[in-house]
């Protein structure tokens, strides 16, 4: 007999896997090309990857016995929705862009209560990882995991805040050892279930 949990966790394991490579290859992509719109369509699917894997992430460090992890989880999954739903945005932006109307582009940039209700809530992805880390660690007393997904957490707000190229390829290049070693977790749980 099938096992949801277990099919749930492997989709999350693969997820875990998929998204922060898509999303260090579209933001490397950006960086050559400037081609904005591919981009953020890139952007949105990879955000999209991650929520299976903060879930499925949350369900193995809850069922651990961590409290912590309910609330970094929910933290990322709105972060990660957050950043799903704000790629349409900078959709519009480049678009604008393309027609030449950069000054529309910067209004919408300083519009604060757009600013307010897309990019800051996205703030919730960086804050729910860090908690996810902290939890992690209280679970399962190792610390590579922890390390390579908070370095990546701090570093992707100024990436993308800040403005950095650096810091926007170093957190990807860490988010991605991090989450395969989520993936590898959760597909040996998910086979556990079995």
């Amino acid at each position: 007999m099938l096992d949801a949990r277990s099919i749930f966790l492997k989709i999350a394991a693969i997820c875990a896997i998929i998204a922060p490579v898509l999303m260090l290859g579209i933001d490397s992509f950006v960086l050559f090309t400037n081609e904005r719109f591919a981009w953020t369509i890139g952007m949105y699917l990879a955000f999209v990857l991650f929520v299976p894997a903060v879930i499925g992430f949350t369900y193995m460090l809850v069922n651990e016995g961590s409290g912590l992890a309910i609330f970094g989880g929910l933290l990322a999954f709105w972060g990660a929705m957050a950043g799903a739903s704000m790629q349409a945005m900078f959709r519009t932006h480049a678009v604008l862009e393309e027609q030449g109307m950069h000054a529309a582009v910067e209004q919408l940039r300083g519009t604060l209560k757009l600013v307010l209700s897309t990019q800051s809530i996205g703030l919730g992805w960086p804050l729910g990882l860090i908690l996810l880390a902290v939890a992690y660690y209280t679970v399962r007393r190792t610390i590579v995991l922890p390390i390579l997904l908070a370095a990546a957490a701090v570093l992707f707000p100024i990436g993308r805040i800040a403005g950095s190229e650096v810091a926007v390829i170093a957190s990807g290049a860490l988010f991605v050892p991090a989450f395969w070693m989520i993936g590898k977790q959760l597909y040996s749980l998910a086979n556990n279930l079995e």
